[in-house]
């Protein structure tokens, strides 16, 4: 597996991971300026010639510090690299058919290629967006139960929260019926039909924003869509409800593919991580190919990483810390980082109602690191936000 690292992980950290020589560590320190890319636990003498193609193109790659002797049978390899020089080391490895190394060859190409700024159209029922800047999704949740009830909406409230979000410059309004905070226990999907469905159509009716349902049954995302939805947001990821992953087929929408392990009701019991963001990776890549197994089109499909979900708080800040390593799967990736426990914790333990300011500059950090959809309870401030920071990167 070849995946970029975030430069905000300390080096030192990553050296150790690997099993580098601690007196080589100044040296990598000196060349840390450019690009890190990961590839996982190759054959150590794999490691080896990719560290001297590395020092041949320019660049240089930590590696275990018996793999020069032998004494280890693999090791990860950390490349430090620019473009140029890691386009370099790709012309070199394509040439050597043995041990794998003209396939990560291609996987670093790969990389290389995701990494660069990409515009996403997504194309949906009542229109297409460009996911050229970040965007904002509004929550509307016609649940009695969800951890903010601020957000908690009836019919009545539903309808004048939608048209507040579109008046103030939501993309997305994202419905959804059943609570999926820790601990939330499951309903029927009868009951969720009832709470969603009639707000939808009267939505529907009244904006033009495009509409997410938030669900993991494909009888109600095949309702919702009937009714006037665009995309479909999955916390199960298309593996709670064997039906769904065909209804977006079916219905050629965007989905949301989101993170996460056991149920609300018992996630946070699995909130347990060797490599996080490797996780993240490999579940993610295996996601995509049941997707696209099952019909489903990669211009449908959006990644999120679930904050909050099956993750302590030390999990998710390093999510957000490293989210950009995420863009190298090529998929737009959307965060929803609003008034979590995470902030409650930062700052002090106050409860969701006080969490605002911190998740505006959560959404602020976000917009700054290039994510492409936001999730939030609170349209305006945080549509200000994005609006803040798009004008200092790209001016007015």
């Amino acid at each position: 597996m070849v995946r970029l690292i975030s430069k905000d992980v300390d080096l030192r950290e990553l050296l150790n991971q690997i099993g580098s020589d601690p007196a080589s560590y100044g040296i990598f320190l000196d060349k840390d300026s450019h690009l890190r890319v990961w590839i996982d636990e190759v054959y150590y003498p794999a490691a080896s010639v990719i560290k001297q193609e590395c020092l041949s193109c320019g660049a240089d790659a930590a590696v275990h510090k018996h793999v020069i002797t032998g004494k280890v049978e693999k090791s990860s390899v950390l490349i430090l690299a620019n473009v140029r020089q890691l386009k370099c080391l790709v012309d070199k490895l394509r040439r050597m058919p043995y041990w794998g190394l003209n396939q990560i060859a291609d996987e670093i190409k790969s990389v290389l290629e995701d990494r660069e700024a990409r515009t996403f159209v997504l194309t949906m029922p009542n229109g297409t967006l460009e996911l050229r800047r970040t965007k904002v999704m509004t929550i509307l949740n016609a649940t009695p139960d969800s951890f903010f009830p601020g957000s908690r909406v009836d019919l009545h409230t539903g309808l004048e929260r939608a048209v507040d979000a579109e008046e103030n410059g939501a993309a997305f309004i994202d419905i959804g019926g059943a609570s999926t905070r820790p601990g939330a226990a499951e309903i029927g999907e009868d009951e969720e039909l009832r709470r969603v469905i009639p707000l939808l159509r009267q939505v529907r009716e009244r904006v033009k924003l495009f509409i997410s349902v938030d669900t993991y049954r494909a009888e109600v995302a095949k309702q919702a869509l009937e009714n006037g939805a665009d995309l479909i947001n999955d916390i199960y990821g298309l593996q709670f409800d064997k039906e769904m992953a065909n209804v977006i087929a079916d219905y050629g929408v965007p989905v949301v593919i989101m993170h996460m392990r056991g149920t609300p009701a018992t996630m946070q019991e699995y909130a347990s991580y060797d490599d996080l963001m490797k996780e993240l990776h490999t579940y993610f890549v295996e996601r995509v190919e049941y997707a696209l197994s099952k019909g489903i089109k990669e211009n449908q499909i959006i990644l999120d990483p679930g904050i909050g979900f099956a993750k302590l708080p030390e999990h998710n800040l390093e999510v957000l810390r490293r989210i950009e390593e995420l863009f190298t799967l090529g998929f737009p990736v959307l965060v929803g980082h609003s008034r979590k426990s995470t902030m409650g914790k930062i700052l002090g333990g106050v409860p969701a109602e006080e969490r605002l300011f911190g998740t505006v500059a959560w959404t602020s950090y976000l917009t700054w690191k290039g994510v492409h959809i936001v999730r939030v309870h609170d349209t305006k401030p945080n549509v200000d936000a994005v609006k803040a920071v798009e004008a200092i990167r790209e001016g007015i």
